[in-house]
């Protein structure tokens, strides 16, 4: 009789165990994976996409421009140009040369970019002359490019649509625009600039890039 019941216990208890292992098994096999692959937006992302509407929507107001398929191209490559310079930050922390180098190429990259979307001169060289508003920089210094209506004297007027309502050049090379938003720009012969945008914003870029701005206080 005892060995019976020695025999139904130890058989109970396999069942018991066995039972035991089957749940565990299946708690596991409903355990949720986790994709690795899932894009999480970053607040760094954010901010460039923020960053990238604001400046199109400024140069669209500046330019004039109507085509909404130009403007999204501008501010696609104003998110691409913010993230890259966030990430120059980080690689170069170390090297300021280094750094400056790789944000002008940034920079310039982004430029030319515009330049062929909006592909139009007039619209590209007004865009130019206010690029300052546009990013802190830095930027290669080059020569905006205006096509005018030459009048025989030392001031001419530009044709519509390009956004610029004067200009104005000496014989050494010094170029003052004034813009239909009421924007000035004077361009020196070594290419610093002084800009005084349409809100009393004044902007001092040096020869080598180095910028000032001085807000109004009102």
């Amino acid at each position: 009789m005892n060995t019976k019941i020695l025999g139904l216990l130890a058989a109970a208890a396999l069942a018991t165990a066995a039972c035991s292992q089957e749940k565990t098994t299946e708690v596991v096999a409903t355990t949720p994976v986790t994709d690795s692959n899932t894009a999480v937006v970053t607040e760094d992302d954010v901010l460039a996409r923020d960053e990238a509407r604001r400046l199109a929507a400024r140069v669209a107001e500046d330019l004039k421009l109507t085509d909404t398929v130009v403007v999204t191209r501008i501010e696609k490559t104003y998110y691409t140009r913010g993230r890259t310079l966030g990430e120059l930050e980080t690689r170069y922390s170390t090297d300021t040369t280094g750094r400056y180098l790789a944000m002008r190429e940034t920079n310039d990259r982004a430029d030319e970019e515009v330049r062929t979307t909006l592909n139009n001169p007039d619209y590209y060289n007004t865009y130019s002359a206010n690029r300052a508003s546009y990013g802190s920089g830095p930027y290669t210094v080059a020569p905006v490019r205006v096509v005018t209506a030459s009048t025989g004297t030392g001031t001419s007027s530009v044709g519509q649509g390009s956004g610029v309502k004067k200009l104005e050049r000496d014989g050494e090379g010094n170029r003052k625009t004034k813009y239909l938003n009421d924007a000035k720009v004077k361009v020196s012969d070594d290419g610093s600039r002084k800009v005084k945008l349409a809100d009393g914003t004044k902007i001092k870029i040096d020869e080598d890039g180095n910028k000032k701005v001085k807000k109004p206080l009102f």
